[in-house]
């Protein structure tokens, strides 16, 4: 009998005996490794869905907190930590919040940290995993329109008792900031038909087309009127801050920006406190000079009420809405409407001009000499100390009725103000409405133009380069040159990449002969791929930057050529629309009162046009960038 399949399966049962005991060793030696990668893989998944919840609560954090800037940073972290504490995650031992400004001001970034502890990796050595991630929001708050300097229009002369003559820094730091823009503060009674070039504060629409009318009632009218930001970026720096507005009651001194009705002979330099010695250039009609004081207020038709305008200085708010900020005491004045021009004898404190022996003229008017031609100062005010780019805000109206009390007859006052200083004709307080009236009064049926302007003066030295005066929103501007007129339009920074630009102006050119130009130039300081042109004005050629892909709306429609539009006539009472596409390489000076300015160039045969512009961002105002 043969025994060798006995002895092969011998084999073959000895040999599967040491394999199995071979794999028992290797599954002996290889499973706490096993486990161990298990234990990750159940800590992994928990570190995975912590990474999900903490981005979750960085993002709404961010979100919370972001439209506080860039005035607030303080609130803007009080509201990211509230939502973070909402959503369970509340600074302590294991969690860890910062909250800071991005790298731009209107950006915050939010990073939330939880350490948790392992539940298997601990066999490994590792006890605890901390968790981080980071957001950052960006907020595209209402941004500055019309001046990053601390006048806004044009700032004519100051006087001894009112001055100084200017209040911009020499050499001006910011961009474009000069004395003479070619342009005023502009603001309209409220039964001035809207055609005239008041888009919001006028009640009333005339015949013809008029957009956004109906039945002869302005669809747009905003009876709390214009707000101008006063932005202060350090109070360190400025100290307290003087607000003048010049001319800023309604004087009829005739059609136009020349003053055709003021005096053309009588006017000696020394005439009142407030024009010593140059009265002549400011109140005589024959003199050439007088064109840089003018305002051209104008009566736009008959009416038994002056119109009457009212100041209002208001304090921070976080809100966004300048009526939620609180008014300052002492920085409200109303100033009674003069509809005929000045004579010699109400500006003249002498009974014979620049005589004191004469005797005091018995027609002298100290508050029209106060404010005719002059820089009226509404009030000095103290920034809140420690707070960085906070800002405050003037606001004018005309539909507030004057209080009752007002000395009348030969010699009228014309100012009600709760400021403290004294020399008034009558010392009668404002209106109680100035500070309740929300809407409009009914009652006030006034017609004409209020030019100005604005400058806020720093008492520190150096300060003027830390506080700027800006449109909020809106603005009314009364143009007053031939040929080119450039001004800044709205402030852009880079976190706009992306975005549109886009700019409207009501009423253009309606009151030209012939045709002008309006064009949107992008900032001097900007680099991104903008193509240029160059365009010929008053007299010299000029260069600037036309962005590229603008499209119009309204009048004229469709794509701009240097975002250029031709206006006349046909826009009478006609809004025009500059869409302006933010190229995505966009990037300019931020952080800076000067820097990223977006401005309008006007070309114009005839020297007279009044009309009101609005510029906005478009797109999400808050948004994750990160």
């Amino acid at each position: 009998m043969s025994t060798r399949p006995v002895g092969f399966l011998a084999r073959i049962l000895r040999s599967r005996a040491t394999e199995s005991g071979a794999v028992a060793i290797i599954v002996a030696i290889t499973a706490p490794v096993l486990l161990i990668f298990a234990a990750f893989a159940v800590d992994t998944a928990r570190w995975y869905v912590e990474g999900e919840r903490v981005q979750k609560v960085a993002d709404a954090a961010a979100l919370a907190g972001v439209p506080y800037l860039p005035t607030d940073l303080a609130a803007a972290k009080t509201a990211a930590l509230a939502v973070a504490a909402a959503n369970g995650y509340v600074p302590g031992t294991n969690i860890a919040i910062t909250v800071v400004q991005g790298q731009y001001p209107t950006q915050l970034k939010v990073t939330v940290s939880n350490t948790i502890k392992n539940a298997f990796a601990v066999l490994a050595g590792v006890r605890t995993t901390t968790i981080s991630r980071t957001s950052v929001s960006d907020f595209s708050a209402t941004t500055p329109m019309g001046s990053p300097c601390n006048t806004y229009g044009n700032e004519p002369d100051g006087s001894a008792l009112q001055g100084p003559n200017t209040v911009l820094p020499t050499p001006a730091v910011n961009a474009f900031c000069i004395s003479d823009p070619k342009f005023w503060g502009s603001i309209e009674g409220p039964i001035t038909n809207k055609e005239n070039g008041d888009r919001y504060m006028n009640r009333t629409c005339g015949g013809g087309t008029v957009d956004l009318c109906t039945a002869g009632v302005n669809n747009e009218y905003s009876p709390e009127g214009y707000f101008y930001t006063i932005h202060v970026v350090d109070p360190a720096k400025t100290g307290n801050i003087t607000v003048q507005i010049y001319d800023p009651g309604f004087v009829n001194s005739g059609s136009g920006f020349d003053c055709a009705s003021l005096p053309t002979s009588g006017v000696v330099n020394n005439m009142n406190p407030y024009a010593t010695t140059d009265a002549i250039a400011r109140y005589d009609n024959a003199n050439p000079t007088i064109n840089s004081f003018c305002t051209g207020d104008e009566s736009l038709g008959s009416t038994s009420q002056s119109l009457d305008t009212t100041w209002m200085l208001r304090g921070a708010t976080n809100s966004g809405n300048p009526l939620k900020a609180v008014p300052y005491a002492g920085c409200t004045a109303q100033f009674e409407g003069v509809n005929t021009a000045p004579t010699v004898a109400q500006l003249s404190q002498y009974r014979t001009p620049g005589s004191s022996s004469s005797g005091a003229g018995t027609s002298y008017n100290a508050d029209l000499a106060k404010t005719f031609h002059q820089w009226y100062p509404l009030c000095t005010f103290t920034p809140e100390a420690g707070v960085l780019n906070q800002d405050y805000y003037l606001q004018v109206r005309t539909n507030v009725a004057m209080p009752s009390g007002m000395v009348t007859g030969t010699v009228p006052a014309l100012i009600a103000t709760d400021s403290t200083t004294t020399g008034y004709i009558t010392t009668v307080k404002p209106n109680p409405a100035v500070f309740t009236q929300v809407g409009d009064d009914a009652n006030v049926k006034t017609n004409g133009i209020n030019n100005f302007g604005i400058r806020a003066n720093a008492t520190a030295a150096g300060g003027y380069s830390y506080v700027s005066v800006s449109g909020f929103q809106r603005i009314g501007l009364a143009q007053h040159v031939t040929g080119a007129t450039i001004f800044n339009m709205i402030q852009v920074q880079p976190t706009a990449q992306g975005k549109f630009l886009n700019v409207t102006v009501w009423d253009p050119a309606d009151g030209i002969s012939g045709t002008g130009t309006i064009a949107v130039a992008r900032p001097t300081d900007s680099t991104s791929t903008i193509s240029k042109w160059t365009t010929s004005g008053s007299g010299s050629t000029q260069t600037w930057s036309a962005p590229s892909g603008c499209i119009g709306y309204g009048v004229t429609k469709g794509a701009l050529t240097n975002c250029s539009v031709s206006v006349g006539s046909g826009n009478n009472g006609r809004w025009q629309k500059f869409s302006v596409p933010i190229p995505a390489d966009y990037n300019c000076t931020a952080l800076t009162l000067g820097g990223c300015w977006w401005r309008v160039v006007i070309t114009y045969t005839q020297p007279t046009d009044i009309t009101t512009w609005s510029s906005a961002i478009e797109g999400s105002p808050i948004r994750l960038i990160q």
